[in-house]
Parts: C-alpha cells; sequence; structure tokens
C-alpha cells in the first residue's frame, strides 16, 4: 500500500466513524468494530489493486470467499456483511458513489446457538460473594444485583450515570442501540445496594460527585479525577467472583443478561414484556430464550418422570 493509498484509506475510515456517530447514533464500540472490520477490507482491497470507494460485487465476494477459506464462522463473515452495507451507505450518502454493490449479495444461513444461562442458585452464588465490607466489594454486589435485576448490557451497566437512575420511583432509563430508550423496573434489593454502594464506597472514589457515573474505577485519568469501570474491569471482577465460587469456566458478563431473560419466562413472564425489556427491535430475537426455557423444561422433564 502506498502513502497515498494508506492516507485515502485513513481518511475514509475517521469520515466512516463520524457518519456512525453522528449520522447512524452507534456507541463508541460498535463504531469501532464496524470500523475494524472496513480497515481490514480496504487493506485487503488496496493490495489486489481494488478502489477503496468504487469497489464492485465481485470484489466484496472474493473477500468474502477469503474470509471462508480462512476458516472464518458464517456468523463472522455476515457481520463483516453488515459493516460493508453501512460502508456503502456512508459512500452514497457522502456523494462519493451512487450504486450498491451489495444489493445482489445474501447474508450466510446460521444456526443460532442458545446462549449459555446460569442456574438460579448459580447467580445467587454470585450475588453473595463479594466482600462487602470493602469498596470494591460494596460496588460489585451493587453492580451484579442491578445487572440481574435490569437484564442490562454490560455496556450500559458501566457507563449509567446518575440522571438515568429514579431510586425513589425504582426504574432506569437506558439508552440503548440505536439510541434507542428503555425503562426498566428496579428490583427492591438492587434499589437498596445501590444506595449502599453511593452512600457507604462511592464517596471513597468520588467524594466530590464529580463524575456523573454510578460505578467507578479505582483508578483516575489524567486529571485525577475518578473513570467509570470499564467492560474489561467488570469482566476481570466476574472471572475473579467465578474462581472464588469454584466454577471451572467463568461465565462472560452477558450471561447474567441471558440469566435475567431465561429466569423470567421460566417464571412466566410475558415475551412482548420481555422484549421491552431487553430492548430488542425484533420479537424474533427474544424468542431465542423460549428455547432456552424449553429445552430446561424437558431436562427437568427427562430426570423427573418415571418413564422418562
Amino acid at each position: 500500500m502506498t502513502d497515498a493509498q494508506n492516507q485515502q484509506c485513513q481518511q475514509l475510515l475517521l469520515d466512516f466513524a463520524d457518519y456512525l456517530v453522528l449520522e447512524r447514533g452507534l456507541s463508541d464500540n460498535t463504531q469501532m468494530s464496524y470500523c475494524n472490520d472496513i480497515k481490514l477490507f480496504l487493506c485487503d482491497l488496496v493490495e489486489q489493486n481494488g478502489d477503496a470507494e468504487h469497489f464492485t460485487t465481485q470484489d466484496v465476494k472474493d473477500y468474502m470467499a477469503q474470509l471462508h477459506s480462512d476458516g472464518r464462522s458464517a456468523t463472522t463473515v455476515n457481520r463483516k456483511l453488515a459493516a460493508l452495507r453501512l460502508y456503502v451507505r456512508f459512500l452514497i450518502a457522502d456523494n462519493r458513489r451512487s450504486d450498491d454493490p451489495l444489493l445482489s449479495l445474501d447474508q450466510l444461513k446460521t444456526r443460532r446457538a442458545l446462549p449459555k444461562v446460569m442456574s438460579e442458585e448459580t447467580v445467587a452464588e454470585f450475588l453473595r460473594a463479594p466482600d462487602v465490607g470493602t469498596v470494591v466489594g460494596l460496588r460489585d454486589r451493587a453492580m451484579f444485583e442491578l445487572l440481574y435485576a435490569c437484564g442490562l448490557r454490560v455496556s450500559e451497566l458501566c457507563l449509567l450515570k446518575f440522571e438515568d437512575m429514579h431510586l425513589d420511583s425504582k426504574y432506569i432509563i437506558i439508552k440503548g442501540k440505536g439510541d434507542k430508550q428503555r425503562m426498566i423496573p428496579m428490583t427492591e434489593t438492587a434499589v437498596d445496594w445501590i444506595k449502599k454502594y453511593i452512600d457507604s464506597a462511592r464517596p471513597h472514589n468520588d467524594p466530590d460527585v464529580v463524575s456523573p457515573y454510578v460505578f467507578l474505577s479505582l483508578k483516575t485519568d489524567a486529571n485525577e479525577q475518578p473513570k467509570p469501570i470499564t467492560r474489561i474491569g467488570f469482566w476481570f471482577r466476574v472471572k475473579h467472583y467465578a474462581s472464588e465460587i469454584g466454577l471451572a469456566e467463568a461465565p462472560s458478563p452477558h450471561t447474567f443478561r441471558h440469566a435475567f431473560a431465561t429466569h423470567l419466562l421460566n417464571h412466566d413472564a410475558d415475551l412482548r414484556a420481555l422484549q421491552m425489556l431487553l430492548g430488542h427491535s425484533s420479537l424474533s430475537t427474544t424468542q431465542i430464550y423460549t428455547h432456552v426455557a424449553l429445552a430446561r423444561m424437558h431436562d427437568v422433564y427427562d430426570k423427573a418422570h418415571p418413564r422418562a
């Protein structure tokens, strides 16, 4: 790749990132993921003497074929294709091209895997694991309680602000994917633990309440201001407690969201209501949890029925 080509690609990626945030309203994490996918595509394209703006349908087909030959899963290929669709929309919106080379391309068929779900007993062990006599432990207990009570995405939990919480009325307002807002009720237990954290532990990191974020890291930024806990930081806390309670494999933080959904269905929650709580735009996305609940029911039946 020549210096001129590299400079062109870098500028395209910067403009594309602005488009994703300003025009599409995507989160920073989603924007970074799409930009990384497009960067890999552009590097491959330029190496094959393709045009970063006026690539063809065949260029995309060749790229997808290369991903497949490299052993990438259908899910990964489809994600990269979704990034390319957004990239083409950006090029068209920015008057860099007028046609869509992806119109004739379909996504690969995939088998949707059932999410791994923790039992109610395992979730309860996680909730009891933090040492609430410490600043970190009290914070972690409050985070676990809220994560399980509301089925939040981890990024939503880590970036929760005081303005999003209504503790007296026991609900929070979450801005999820695509800037869609949803209101989620909170359990009395979650409210109690959050209040304990705010009153007793949080002042150790932010005595003057400078930060708008609820859950803080022990680290500070370049200006010595408190920083919110990160997704990676929370992931390390999950691994820590998984080891403490004796789990052979640490669940991902997202598993708590799966547990929230499945446990609600196990206790007769309405599927449409669950869709709203999770912030799914399509009911079909939520319906995967009915399969999880059904699989669990069959497992219980097979173990309990004398003729199963």
